[in-house]
Order: structure tokens, then sequence, then C-alpha cells
């Protein structure tokens, strides 16, 4: 009920009908997520699970022969997207460094990175106008392209180099 001040009485409400084409005429109504868009996403999901086993049936992984433990010639690497973090180890030898390297340093790359919209609170959007945050986002990109690059290089000249 709502109120009409003019006589003082109260007349009913009327609900309006929120539909497919009258939805954006009101942006602060919008159209119920569930279940007409749940069982989209369940759809499109089950046809991505069904083409990837199709194609996983049809061009299967190659697989090699047996690992074989006695082996002296084989130089295990890691994929190719963690050279970078390989190469980062390079820097600190030692069985006590390790732990530095492996978990130190990334913690604070990931942590300074996360703190990056704490440190640098300026309204404007664009990088020329924010130089600590450009600076220390161009910093991090060229450490990890500059540990990849190293990685690849010191594992083509390695005896061995690339199969």
């Amino acid at each position: 009920m709502a109120y009409v001040p003019a006589t003082g009485k109260a007349r009913p409400v009327e609900e309006e009908v929120i539909t497919e084409e009258n939805v954006y005429e009101r942006p602060d109504e919008t159209m119920a997520f569930f279940p007409k868009q749940v069982l989209y996403d369940l759809a499109v999901s089950t046809l991505i699970l069904i083409a990837c086993c199709v194609l996983s049936y049809a061009s299967p992984a190659p697989l090699t022969e047996p690992a074989d433990p006695a082996t002296i010639n084989y130089v295990p690497r890691p994929e190719w997207f963690f050279f970078f973090y390989e190469q980062m180890l390079m820097f600190f030898p030692g069985y006590a460094l390790i732990g530095f390297g492996a978990v130190v340093v990334p913690t604070i790359f990931v942590g300074l990175l996360f703190a990056l919209p704490w440190l640098d609170r300026g309204p404007n959007y664009s990088p020329l106008k924010r130089p600590f945050a450009t600076t220390v986002g161009i910093l991090v990109i060229v450490v990890i392209v500059l540990n990849m690059v190293m990685a690849v290089s010191r594992i083509v000249n390695f005896p061995g180099g690339v199969e």
C-alpha cells in the first residue's frame, strides 16, 4: 500500500513485471541469475568437458619408454613457465639459501604486487602520472623476462642442450 497525500488514503502498489524487453529500463532491477544462467553455464561446461574427452581420446599424450633411475645422462628441467623461477634459484647457491630463494624472495614479489594499490593511491589512471606503480610493474616484468632469457640461454648452452 502506498500513501497518497491528497486524500490521506493508501492505494495498492502496482507490481511491475520485469521481462527481457524492459529489464534495461530500470537498471536497479535485473533478471534473476538462477536458474537460467546456471543452466547455460552447465551446458557450456558439459560441452567443453565432452570436447576435452574427445580430444584426449583422438590424440592421446605421447608416452616414451619407462623411466630409468640408473641413467646418468638425463638432466631434469622444469617446464618452460618455471624457467625464470629456476634461474632465480641459481642466484642463491648452497643448501642454506635455497629456502630463502624459493620462498622469501617470491613472497616479497607477490606481496609487493598485492600491496601496490595501497602504496600508490593516486586518482589518476594514466601510467605516466603514476610513476611508482609503473616503475614497480615494469621492474617485476623485467626481472621475470631477464630470468627467463638467462634460463633459456643456460639450457641451450648446456651440454646435451635441447633435445
